[in-house]
Parts: structure tokens; C-alpha cells; sequence
């Protein structure tokens, strides 16, 4: 599970909270995928980080392994035939909110010089197939957002994945309404800091938005 004890750095409360939680998460049955399926596509989602891309023909796997490994590769048309592979837009975004969540916890416990988190325990019971009312729309965007383009609505079609994800960049970078002051900081980091900082590791990781 996840566990700082052994950083050299400390590690703010809110942050081993909100990890705690999102990685026990990931173990459980989500909206549209087991937990052992869930923890399947977690894995495919480091080894893609450890080795660098690699194919797969199972289009659950592909998409995993890309948004982990190569998110600048993919396009408006290899979602929309992964979204036709998977059977539905949502399910693309269950995995896409997998994926993300590995690549956070694997980039933050390298940066503390920490070995990755292990991977919980798979938990039984069956997905819950939850599906969002009024359906969010695309709005510039390759999937559908909701109400804006902005990172609290990116999951929106799986909230059970949004729940997970956003609270972690609130943790990790700001919140919505700390992006409002200009002059935000969080300990000894100013906002311009944070933000430089913020650009240069979405530049490493080929980040576009």
C-alpha cells in the first residue's frame, strides 16, 4: 500500500491521505471494470512507464499502455476506435483515470527515491455500471467533459474515477479556487514557482491540454 515512512523528504498530510485513498480504490470494482481487471490495467499502465510503449492487442491494455507511457501519440481518431473497441466512451475514461493515477503515484515515489507502491489486493464484487444523467457533451475535446474544458469535468462520464483523480491534483498542484490568486503559495513556493515547475514536468511527459 502506499507508505512514506521511508522517504528522506517529508510528505504532507493531505497528500498521503488522498494516495491512501485513490490506491485502495483501485483494488475495488470501478463503474465498468472488476477490481482484478482494474489492477490488470494498472500494470500494463507501469510496466508501460518501467519499459516504454509496447503493443498489445487487447484494446483495454492499448489504451492503458499509451496514455501511460505515449499520451502525445494519441489522436481524435484512435480514441474514437478505441472507444468503438471498448463499446462505449466510458469505459475509455475508467481507464484513462487508471492510468493517470499510476503515473502520478510512480512519478511521485521516484521523486522521493522511493520503489513504486505496491499494488493493493484485488477486492470481489461487480461493477456498477453507473451511468451519468444528462450525458456531458464534448466541448473542444477529443471525449466527452461536461459542462467546461477545465480538470474538475475531464472524468466526468465516470464520476467514481473523477472522485479519485481531481482531488490528488488539488493535492499535487492547486485548487480551483487557489487558482484564482495570483499570488498563491503553498509552503515556500510561490505561484509563478509552482507554476514553472507544473511546465516543465508536463513538457517531460509530452502534457498537452
Amino acid at each position: 500500500m502506499i507508505d512514506f515512512a521511508t522517504s528522506r523528504y517529508p510528505v504532507r498530510p493531505d497528500i498521503v491521505d488522498r494516495f491512501d485513498v485513490a490506491w485502495r480504490q483501485l483494488g475495488g470494482p470501478g463503474t465498468w471494470f472488476s477490481g482484478s481487471d482494474r489492477l490488470s490495467l494498472a500494470q500494463h499502465a507501469r510496466s508501460a512507464r518501467t519499459r516504454g510503449w509496447f503493443e498489445t492487442h487487447d484494446p483495454a491494455a492499448e489504451v492503458s499502455v499509451r496514455i501511460a507511457a505515449s499520451p502525445a501519440t494519441t489522436t481524435d481518431t484512435w480514441i474514437s476506435q478505441m472507444v468503438e473497441a471498448l463499446g462505449s466512451e466510458e469505459r475509455y475514461v475508467e481507464i484513462m483515470g487508471i492510468a493517470a493515477r499510476v503515473v502520478m503515484a510512480d512519478t511521485f515515489a521516484r521523486l522521493l527515491g522511493l520503489e513504486p507502491f505496491d499494488f493493493p489486493e484485488p477486492r470481489s464484487g461487480q461493477p456498477t455500471m453507473t451511468t451519468v444523467e444528462p450525458r456531458p457533451k464534448k466541448v473542444r475535446s477529443w471525449i466527452s467533459v461536461g459542462p467546461s474544458l477545465v480538470p474538475p469535468f475531464t472524468q466526468l462520464l465516470v464520476p467514481g474515477e473523477n472522485a479519485m483523480t481531481y482531488p490528488l491534483i488539488e493535492a499535487l498542484y492547486m485548487t480551483g479556487w487557489d487558482m484564482q490568486d495570483p499570488d498563491f503559495r503553498r509552503g515556500d513556493l510561490h505561484r509563478t514557482q509552482i507554476e514553472l515547475v507544473a511546465a516543465v514536468l508536463s513538457f517531460g511527459n509530452e502534457c498537452f491540454y
